[in-house]
């Protein structure tokens, strides 16, 4: 049995964070759980240096300021003593066996593979972003505008699509719930720390030579409860759409699309926040 690492980032998680480290030690296929801590409250610093001194595999890494998702991830793999990486997010919760099936997905011969899990909501179905087509301009610009849902295009997402009964190759995975060896992860140069929130991922993936889904290793995303602006996560979603486009769209051509796409993406995913925002207000 591969020893894995579990890599958790939090930041103001809320409640959820002590179910999800609860799932986590829980699993006796993870040899440790590495818990990046990004500047969380005292009394939740307090609670996690209780729960430590009674959880052995149960490490503790502070930072003192919020680094961001990406560079959390990159400093908890440093300090991983394991041959697997399996990165979860702070407000998910894996099924026992989930680490150690999405290893077993992973190809011997490609060691910076990724192989990512079938992410559940509370209402048990699939989230989206468990399972995503290659990005590009036009299908963040179908996902956002509402095309997408309108079945006016191809969406990026691919969690209404039939479920597989075994590992598939996708085009990209959810960083929520994900697992590499850790010998890839530092190959591929880990995650892009120029990326704060969101598409860090995706780029990732894109630097992958295989992504994987693995539809039996489930993790269900309860959700948190940071008090973090919506505006403000947003804001920085748009930011790392536009650095992934401006990556990867090399050349004259694609840099003048990227320039043309910029400020149609950035409205379109500010627009929907505005739309969140009030429809939440109106709902209270």
């Amino acid at each position: 049995m591969p020893s894995i690492s579990a890599i958790m980032v939090s930041w103001h998680t809320g409640p959820v964070l002590f179910e999800a480290i609860k799932a986590v030690l829980a699993d006796p296929d993870i040899t440790e759980l590495v818990l990046i801590d990004h500047e969380n409250p005292p009394a939740v610093r307090k609670m996690l240096d209780d729960l430590a001194r009674d959880q052995t595999r149960l490490r503790i890494v502070r930072t003192n300021k919020n680094l961001g998702f990406g560079r959390g991830c990159n400093i908890g793999a440093t300090h991983a003593k394991s041959d697997f990486l399996f990165f979860i997010n702070p407000d998910a919760e894996p099924d026992a066996g989930a680490a150690r099936r999405l290893v077993a997905a992973l190809p011997c011969e490609e060691p910076t593979a990724i192989a990512g899990a079938r992410i559940l909501g509370t209402d048990g179905r699939e989230q989206s972003g468990s399972r995503r087509r290659e990005l590009t301009l036009w299908r963040a610009f179908a996902a956002f505008s509402g095309l997408a849902r309108l079945g006016l295009a191809r969406p990026f997402g691919m969690e209404n699509d039939a479920l597989p009964e075994a590992p598939v190759q996708v085009g990209a995975i959810s960083g929520a719930a994900f697992a590499m060896a850790k010998s890839g992860f530092d190959q591929l140069g880990g995650f892009d720390e120029g990326y704060f929130l969101h598409v860090e991922d995706i780029d990732l993936c894109r630097r992958a030579p295989s992504v994987w889904f693995v539809p039996d290793a489930i993790v269900r995303h309860v959700g948190g409860t940071s008090r973090a602006s919506r505006f403000a996560v947003e804001l920085e979603k748009a930011r790392s759409f536009l650095r992934y486009f401006w990556k990867f769209n090399t050349g004259a051509a694609g840099r003048i699309a990227t320039v043309i796409a910029a400020p149609v993406l950035f409205t379109a995913i500010m627009l929907r926040a505005l739309i969140s925002e009030i429809t939440g207000f109106l709902r209270r």
